[in-house]
């Protein structure tokens, strides 16, 4: 069934409305009949933002923000279907009835000339004033359609079909992501360090004062107990510090940490240009916190890039899907992981990829 908002975005366009209803059609073919759920889809057109450049500044609120440096040249638009189980009318049918309520967590989404940054971009880093963007990177490569890897511990698929012979995408080498890990720690605790050094710290006197007021509590509450008193204030001035000992200390570690954490960048970037990997794709498991610095396990691992901005032919109208990318997420339901099976053995990702620049 169509969705009771089917067109949505901030953009309807009777020419992506065309090709996303052949899209539909491609999926009905798949899998026409899903058993025991109903398919609600729709469709939504906006724009895209794929490949371009951003010049960040600080907001007036002190915030970042960003403006895009070049305006975007295509439409995005989707095509959005999601399983839903049936559930009891208990009034005057007592039947079953498909659709709302009902949501088995089963989704599917086909996304034209999209952005990749399905997970956050970085807006501390960018490359050519592009962000630097995390992807999964692919387990089964035919010309044009990248099978990435699953998620781990989730029943999630991606697909990315480009057009052949070049890639949406450029690989972040492990060069520039260690050159900018060394500016990331040194800005993060340089600020740090910097925050510590300028605390505010009472006088001298103050503290003395507040010092001398506890011993002399000590002294009236303990006075009768030698023994007492004595391992009261031993305790207490065993580890007394002053608010400027404190800050002191807290530069000091903050700085050990730091110099650690260059190291360890200085350690990797000398170890990768023995290897000779210096050029190969950054692959890693988390940005900046990793350790081992690089992940080699591709299902675990998720590649550093940055969208192709070369990938983008402007002689084509807004309407042309360049690139599209598939996202599959379903539940452990039966008629769920049929439908899961059956999309991913018999979907014609061929047929979508000849969609591209027509």
């Amino acid at each position: 069934m169509k969705d009771p908002i089917f067109d949505r975005g901030s953009t309807n366009n009777a020419e992506t409305n065309k090709r996303i209803d052949a899209i539909h059609n491609l999926v009905l073919r798949t899998y026409s009949q899903p058993a025991g759920v109903d398919a609600a889809w729709n469709r939504a057109t906006g724009v895209s933002y794929f490949g371009a450049k951003r010049k960040y500044h600080s907001a007036i609120s002190g915030s970042p923000t960003f403006d895009y440096s070049n305006l975007p040249h295509f439409f995005q638009y989707y095509y959005n279907v999601g399983l839903f189980g049936y559930h009891c009318e208990y009034g005057k049918t007592n039947s079953l009835l498909p659709g709302y309520p009902g949501e088995t967590g089963t989704w599917l989404n086909i996304i034209a000339n999209t952005t990749l940054d399905d997970m956050a971009p970085d807006d501390s880093w960018t490359i050519n004033e592009l962000p630097v963007i995390m992807h999964k990177p692919p387990i089964t490569t035919k010309e044009g359609i990248e099978f990435s890897y699953p998620e781990p511990g989730r029943n999630v698929r991606h697909v990315l079909i480009h057009r052949k012979g070049i890639l949406p995408y450029i690989p972040v080498s492990r060069k520039q992501y260690l050159e900018y890990c060394t500016i990331y720690y040194s800005k993060l605790y340089n600020e740090i360090i910097n925050n510590y050094e300028h605390m505010p710290v009472r006088s001298l006197e103050e503290q003395e004062k507040e010092k001398d007021a506890k011993l002399a509590k000590f002294e009236k509450d303990f006075g009768n107990d030698p023994k007492r008193l004595k391992s009261t204030v031993d305790y207490y001035l065993s580890g007394f510090q002053t608010d400027q000992q404190r800050r002191d200390e807290q530069v000091t570690k903050a700085k050990r940490v730091r110099d650690n954490e260059l190291k360890k960048i200085s350690d990797e970037l000398e170890k990768t240009l023995q290897e000779g990997l210096l050029e190969s794709p950054a692959m890693v498991l988390t940005k900046y916190l990793s350790n081992p610095v690089f992940e080699s396990d591709p299902e675990k691992g998720l590649l550093l890039v940055t969208e192709n901005p070369d990938y983008i032919r402007r002689d084509l109208p807004k309407h042309v899907p360049q690139l599209f990318v598939i996202s599959l997420t379903w539940d452990d339901w039966k008629a769920q992981i049929n439908f899961a099976e059956v999309f991913q053995h018999n979907f014609p990702f061929e047929k979508l990829q000849a969609m591209i620049d027509q």
